[in-house]
C-alpha cells in the first residue's frame, strides 16, 4: 500500500491501481483526455502513457496533481485503498451536469432516437474527427463519412449524433442500408427498398415544414451499394424537409455537390513525438485490458506497434487482433503470414455489420467492376506504394488514351476506399494489407498471374 510520506516515483504495484483508479474516475464524470488536462495541469500525453501502462514510473507530482482533480490526495488514497467502497472510502468530488460538455454526456433521450445507439465504451483516437463532424453538421446539411471497411465510420456518425441530439427537436434516427438490394443487381428494387428505409425511419414531420419545425438529424449508414440512389434522395429530402441535417456512412462519396466530404482515416500508428502512444496502441491496449485485465503488455509496446502497423491501423481489425490475445501471445500474433487467417475466425458481429473480415474486405471488392478489380489486383501485387506514373507503367505516354482509361480507374478504387492514398506533389498509392491477403487467397477472387497483370492491356 503506498504511504503519504512516500517521495519520487510511485511503486509499480501501486502504480497499476493508481492508474485503473485514475480512468475509472475520468469516465465516470465523463472528461476526454484534454479535459483532465486542462483541470490537473498534467499533458496529455503524460495521461494517455498512464492510462495504457506506457508509463510505469509515472512522477509523484504528476499523480498528485491527477488525484487533485478529483478532489482527493495520495495520502487519502492510500489510507483508504483504490478500490474501497465502504464508509472509510475516499469522498470524491463529482461535478454536477452542468459542468459536462454537451458533446460528452453519452447518453441519449429514448423518445427522441430511432435506431441503434453508440456504444458505451471508450471512444479512441477520434477526438479530432469527432470535433471537426460535430461542428460540420452544426452548419451543413449533408455530411459524407468516407474510408475503408473497419475504419470506424459508423462508430464515428453515432458519436457525433449522440453529442447533437439536443440540437435536434424532432431526434435522431438512424438508418442502417446495408440491407437494401445492391443498385447492380436491380436500381428500381434498390431506389425503392433505399426510399422505404428511410422515409419510416424519418417518421412524422410534414415536408416543407419551417427552419425549426421538424428539426431533426437523419444518419444513414452504409450506403457504398447504394450510393446513386442516396445522392438523389438526399438531395430531394432536403427540399422537402429544410430542417432536417444528414450524416451518411459510405465506402464511396456521394455525387452531391453540396455535401461536405469527410475521410475517416485508419488510426495513427507510429508516436508523433517521444514518448507517446499512438491511437492504435492506445486502442488495443485498452481493448486487452477490458477483455483480459490481468495481462501486462507495457513490456512489450513495440510488439503491439509492428502489429498495429501490419494492420493498417484500421479500428476493426485492431479489436479483433486484442480479443485474440485472450487465447495466443502478441509475438505469435506479428509472426503469423496471414492477418485473414489470423482473424476470421472472431465473430465479428459485435463491431461489424459483417461477419468476419474476409466478408468486409468482399463487399468492397464485389462492388468493382472487372476493370477495376483487374487494376486492384495489379496495384496488390506489384509493390506496396505506387506513384501515378508507376501504376502507368507500361503505357507509353503517346497512348493518351489507354492512359486516361487508366488514371480514370485509378481514381474510382480510391474513391472506393480500397486504396489509400497520401497527398502532396506526388500522389501516392497503397492497398491496405487485408486486401492484398484477400486478393491472393484461395478463398478469394481468381488472379491473372503477375505477367498479365503488370502487361498493358
Amino acid at each position: 500500500m503506498l504511504h503519504a510520506d512516500d517521495l519520487g516515483t510511485v511503486g509499480m504495484m501501486d502504480v497499476r491501481q493508481i492508474c485503473a483508479f485514475l480512468f475509472g474516475r475520468r469516465r465516470a464524470v465523463g472528461w476526454t483526455q484534454e479535459e483532465l488536462a486542462e483541470r490537473s495541469g498534467v499533458s496529455v500525453r503524460t495521461i494517455r502513457n498512464l492510462e495504457t501502462g506506457a508509463n510505469t514510473n509515472p512522477r509523484r507530482t504528476s499523480i498528485d496533481l491527477l488525484l487533485q482533480a478529483f478532489g482527493t490526495s495520495l495520502s487519502a488514497l492510500a489510507e483508504s485503498g483504490p478500490n474501497a467502497g465502504g464508509a472509510g472510502a475516499v469522498r470524491l468530488w463529482i461535478p454536477a451536469q452542468r459542468d459536462r460538455p454537451s458533446e460528452r454526456t453519452g447518453s441519449v433521450d429514448p423518445a427522441r432516437w430511432r435506431g441503434v445507439r453508440a456504444p458505451l465504451d471508450e471512444f479512441v483516437g477520434r477526438g479530432a474527427d469527432l470535433r471537426h463532424v460535430v461542428d460540420t453538421v452544426r452548419r451543413s446539411r449533408l455530411l459524407v463519412l468516407t474510408g475503408p471497411g473497419g475504419v470506424g465510420k459508423t462508430r464515428l456518425a453515432l458519436a457525433a449524433a449522440t453529442a447533437l441530439q439536443p440540437l435536434f427537436a424532432e431526434g435522431v434516427a438512424v438508418v442502417d442500408l446495408s440491407h437494401c438490394p445492391a443498385e447492380r443487381h436491380g436500381t428500381a428494387q434498390a431506389v425503392e427498398a433505399v426510399r422505404a428505409a428511410v422515409l419510416r425511419a424519418v417518421g412524422p414531420g410534414a415536408p416543407g415544414a419551417g427552419e425549426t419545425e421538424g428539426r431533426r438529424l437523419v444518419v444513414l449508414d452504409t450506403a457504398e451499394h447504394v450510393v446513386t440512389t442516396v445522392s438523389r434522395l438526399t438531395h430531394e429530402l432536403m427540399g422537402a424537409f429544410p430542417a432536417a441535417h444528414f450524416v451518411v456512412t459510405s465506402r464511396r462519396p456521394l455525387t452531391v455537390p453540396s455535401a461536405d466530404t469527410w475521410e475517416v482515416e485508419p488510426l495513427a500508428v507510429h508516436a508523433l513525438d517521444d514518448g507517446d502512444v499512438p491511437a492504435a496502441v492506445e486502442l488495443f491496449l485498452r481493448r486487452v485490458g477490458s477483455g483480459v485485465p490481468t495481462l501486462d503488455l507495457s513490456g512489450q509496446l513495440p510488439l503491439v506497434a509492428a502489429l498495429c502497423e501490419r494492420l493498417d491501423g484500421l479500428p476493426l481489425s485492431i479489436e479483433l487482433a486484442a480479443r485474440r490475445v485472450r487465447s495466443v501471445p502478441v509475438e505469435m500474433l506479428v509472426s503469423t503470414e496471414s492477418s485473414l487467417e489470423m482473424l476470421d475466425g472472431i465473430d465479428t458481429s459485435g463491431l461489424s455489420r459483417h461477419r468476419t473480415l474476409t466478408d468486409s474486405v468482399r463487399w468492397s471488392v464485389e462492388l468493382l467492376s472487372a476493370e477495376q478489380q483487374l487494376l486492384l489486383r495489379r496495384l496488390a501485387l506489384r509493390q506496396k506504394v505506387h506513384t501515378a506514373e508507376d501504376v502507368l507503367l507500361g503505357h507509353s505516354a503517346g497512348d493518351d488514351t489507354e492512359r486516361g482509361r487508366i488514371v480514370g480507374l485509378l481514381g474510382e478504387l480510391t474513391d472506393a476506399s480500397l486504396v489509400r492514398i497520401r497527398r502532396g506533389i506526388r500522389y501516392e498509392y497503397e492497398s491496405y494489407s487485408v486486401v492484398r491477403e484477400y486478393l491472393g487467397a484461395p478463398e478469394g477472387p481468381a488472379c491473372l498471374r503477375p505477367d498479365e497483370l503488370l502487361s498493358p492491356a
